[in-house]
């Protein structure tokens, strides 16, 4: 099983690669470097990328491969993955006119590959050798294991202290009439539906705690809740908000992605 960074051989990739490493780490999984050739990216830039990815694991002892692909980027891709097992891939995202929209990362999103994206938007990246804070951000009591898996990994390998922002979406007359009794209630089934996860870090080398927030705009609860923690890595479940209302703009994954005050990983995972 093999963990695959997506590389172009710019510094925002490289550090992308650098979550995919402590990945594949803890999870006693080899890490693959892929590169497409295209006209965009120098190549020469991609294998000093990819040397410089290679020494940092083999210092880590993480087995490390590299593979430069050629021909048109869907087929190549599909008909490399479709020979190999992996576990996830990680890509970093290159903003043109948008994050996700029109990018290589939602093609990758679109094409039913048999394995799970994490899309990263690096913000800082001073802020990638070492995470003390980390949070997974949800809708109200919706996780599911693949994605608590995904963020256990990452908070296991970093041993950061973990949260779960549980966001619950309600309109502005519900919030207007919700006494502190409903509130509690609505606070403790949650609590009480989330406590597997909960149980199960007792067995893990990080903490975990759950803050909740009722709100009729969810991407800026989540935005504002960021920008007042200590953390330093968010994982947003991507396929939920990559759903675009018809009274909004633009998709909140989007917005997400360009507003985050921290770097960003939208997880999209493989459908069952």
């Amino acid at each position: 099983m093999k963990v695959i960074a997506a590389i172009n051989g710019t510094i925002t990739a490289e550090s992308m690669a650098f979550y995919a490493l402590k990945y594949a780490q803890v999870q006693n999984l080899s890490l693959l470097l892929l590169h497409i050739e295209n006209e965009k990216d120098d190549l020469n830039e991609v294998r000093a990328s990819i040397d410089r990815i290679t020494m940092l694991a083999l210092a880590k002892e993480i087995q490390i491969e590299a593979v430069i692909l050629q021909g048109a980027p869907k087929k190549a891709i599909r008909s490399f993955l479709s020979g190999i097992y992996a576990d996830v891939i990680f890509c970093s995202t290159r903003k043109h006119k948008s994050y996700i929209t029109g990018s290589f990362s939602e093609a990758l999103t679109k094409m039913g590959l048999n394995l799970d994206i994490a899309i990263v938007r690096i913000v800082n990246i001073s802020a990638i050798m070492d995470i003390d804070a980390m949070i997974l951000s949800i809708k109200e009591d919706k996780l599911s294991v693949k994605k608590f898996a995904f963020f256990a990994s990452l908070a296991s390998a970093y041993q950061a202290d973990g949260e779960i922002y549980s966001v619950s979406s309600m309109s502005r007359w519900a919030l207007s009439t919700a006494d502190m009794h409903k509130a509690r209630a609505m606070l403790g089934l949650i609590n009480y539906n989330l406590r597997h996860y909960i149980k199960l870090t007792h067995l893990m080398p990080f903490t975990l705690h759950i803050e909740h927030a009722f709100t009729e705009n969810e991407a800026e609860s989540i935005l504002t809740h960021i920008a007042k923690s200590r953390a330093e890595l968010v994982v947003i479940g991507g396929k939920r908000l990559t759903v675009a209302s018809i009274f909004k703009k633009e998709m909140p994954i989007e917005k997400l992605m360009r507003e985050a005050s921290v770097n960003t990983i939208a997880y999209y995972p493989k459908e069952a």
